[in-house]
């Protein structure tokens, strides 16, 4: 009886054991199936530029070593271990002016009515980004290390120009050129938790470097010739790290 007994819950035990194993191949089956999924984050874009760069925002100017950002992400897993992802971040911020360089009343003008008229969108700075990822999927995890490239109009591009001419006296001129618009290396983990079966938290952490030099000139003339250059040249300008997390959703049938 001992015997027969013990066989029983062996036998149920090797059923139990067996049943479980197969319901966690189809849930792995399931998940890592192809889907394409879009999620929204909201986090902080961290500047990380290195300080040697920051000491020249006289010349260049800056942004908050801090501010927001809303990410939108699309995410397409065309194969059980790999995939692609496109994404846009709005970022936040108001640009810190080059000490070095005045505005004139024209141009105080311009960007004091713009601002008027589209308020906290006009401190609104895009980039975007292009990659693929390695899909490593268990259960209602998911974690997709990345590689990808992008594009950061970070500061934004700017070249402005004035002379001042007193009487018959010399013209003096000063021009003010800024390249800041930068292609971007991208390097990111993604982290997906699903809550339901169309439905996850996501969490992404990307760093960026820029893939080209930020530079940035201002000149001085009188009658032509120069008096004054100031130059600015880094391939930091642009560094950072964004951190956001939020919802995701799977799209179509799985």
């Amino acid at each position: 009886m001992k015997l027969n007994h013990f066989s029983k819950l062996l036998f149920l035990g090797s059923a139990l054991m067996l049943s479980n194993a197969n319901a966690q191949q189809i849930e792995s089956e399931r998940i890592s199936k192809p889907r394409f999924k879009l999620d929204f984050t909201l986090g902080p874009n961290f500047d990380i530029a290195p300080g040697a760069d920051v000491s020249n925002s006289d010349i260049f100017g800056s942004r908050p070593t801090v501010s927001p950002f809303l990410g939108v992400r699309a995410t397409h897993l065309f194969a059980p271990k790999f995939g692609w992802y496109a994404g846009v971040n709005m970022n936040y911020y108001k640009e810190i002016k080059p000490t070095g360089y005045k505005q004139n009343v024209v141009e105080s003008f311009f960007e004091e009515f713009g601002n008027a008229i589209f308020g906290p969108i006009s401190y609104v700075n895009p980039s975007i980004e292009l990659g693929a990822l390695y899909r490593i999927e268990q259960g209602n995890w998911s974690l997709h290390p990345s590689i990808g490239i992008g594009y950061d109009t970070y500061l934004g591009d700017k070249d402005t120009y004035k002379s001042k001419v007193k009487g018959d006296g010399p013209k003096h001129e000063l021009t003010y050129d800024r390249n800041s618009s930068l292609f971007t290396a991208h390097v990111g983990l993604s982290t997906n938790y699903y809550v339901g079966r169309k439905t996850f938290v996501a969490l992404h952490a990307s760093y960026h470097q820029p893939l080209q030099a930020a530079t940035a000139h201002l000149i001085e003339t009188t009658d032509g010739v120069e008096t004054s250059r100031f130059d600015f040249k880094s391939n930091g300008i642009g560094r950072g790290f964004f951190l956001g997390a939020g919802l995701g959703f799977v799209l179509g049938k799985i």
